[in-house]
């Protein structure tokens, strides 16, 4: 099978790095961070050291996308590592479970903030997601130029109007604090129910991986194009959450159900809450597209193995006959 054109440079591999990354989690997961810890600063801090944990992460990947920079990602550095029977399970999960879920809990939250617009029924909102789906599955289809832009436009307004909404939360008036101790006590079980929540977020990094095979110059871009993603999105988190704090009290925050649009309301007032359901919308749709964009990377990569080596179509059938048998430890060149 022919290897996929190297059409993304730098700038869309950063793209769909931040694209991805930043969904809705910025928006509603800072109430469950405030409801187990106690203090501004220990917020900022969780915040700030899942970043730098996702960071480290990145810059792994970024070293086995510049040793192997074939399309598939992860798929191929598990074959790699571990032979054709974990790169095999790990593909599945992904094409079976894991991209088509998250793809549908984002299309979902798509249709949830569309109704701020347009009045819909449930079966209206399943139409509008199912609909967003199938338009961005076609641009996509067409090529990854396509693809690739429509990430650019989606990512970019993204951060425009994220940045917009922490800009004008810090320069808002700010919320009267008073000298009251906090409702319960940092503990352990609550810095780490705060990181999990933290790395949620931050959650989406590796799908850059998966395209390392269409990528210029990939032992320099993808490296770069994951560290510069990851720090953009650390920035930006850390800038909503001192932005968030600066008009919330963190029990405030603790007790909101959508944090992002009270800011806003509060921030830029009535028209608050229809701005940030624009911003969720752009969010949306640009994680959505990224991940349809490199999401048919792994089938490709299989795809690809199986073609190329027949040692390795042998044991993908032999795995689909004996289900969870143990395999011999691959070896070999071809892997």
């Amino acid at each position: 099978m022919d290897a996929l054109p190297r059409k993304l440079g730098l700038l869309d591999a950063t793209l769909i790095v931040i694209g991805i990354v930043i969904g809705s989690g910025i928006f509603l997961l800072p109430n469950l961070i405030a409801r187990n810890l106690p203090s501004a600063f220990a917020i900022i801090a969780v915040w700030v050291a899942a970043g730098v944990l996702s960071f480290f992460g990145a810059l792994a990947y970024a070293e086995l996308g510049a040793m192997m920079p074939a399309t598939g990602g992860q798929y191929v550095y598990l074959r790699e590592a571990y032979g054709p029977a974990c790169a095999f399970l790990c593909g599945w999960v992904f094409v079976l479970a894991v991209l088509p879920g998250g793809i549908a809990f984002l299309a979902t939250g798509f249709s949830i903030y569309l109704a701020h617009f347009i009045p819909l029924s449930p079966v209206m909102r399943s139409a509008a997601a199912l609909a967003l789906v199938f338009v961005l599955s076609a641009a996509n289809y067409v090529g990854v130029k396509e693809g690739a832009w429509i990430q650019r436009i989606f990512t970019f307004l993204k951060i425009a109007g994220l940045a917009l909404v922490i800009a004008a939360a810090a320069v808002a008036p700010h919320v009267a604090r008073a000298n009251t101790p906090p409702a319960h006590p940092l503990s352990y079980a609550g810095i780490g129910f705060a990181m999990t929540a933290c790395l949620m977020a931050y959650n989406g990094w590796s799908y850059v991986s998966f395209v390392a095979g269409e990528i210029r110059d990939p032992q320099r871009n993808l490296p770069l194009s994951l560290a510069l993603g990851m720090v953009a999105v650390m920035v930006l988190y850390v800038s909503a959450n001192i932005a968030y704090m600066n008009v919330m009290t963190v029990s405030e925050i603790a007790a909101a159900e959508r944090v992002g649009a009270d800011v806003a309301a509060r921030a830029i007032g009535p028209i608050g809450a229809t701005v940030l359901s624009a911003v969720v919308l752009l969010s949306v749709i640009g994680a959505i597209n990224g991940c349809i964009l490199t999401a048919a990377r792994i089938p490709f990569a299989q795809a690809a193995t199986a073609s190329s080596s027949p040692r390795s179509a042998a044991c993908i059938r032999v795995f689909e006959r004996r289900h969870w048998q143990s395999w011999p430890r691959a070896s070999g060149p071809e892997y």
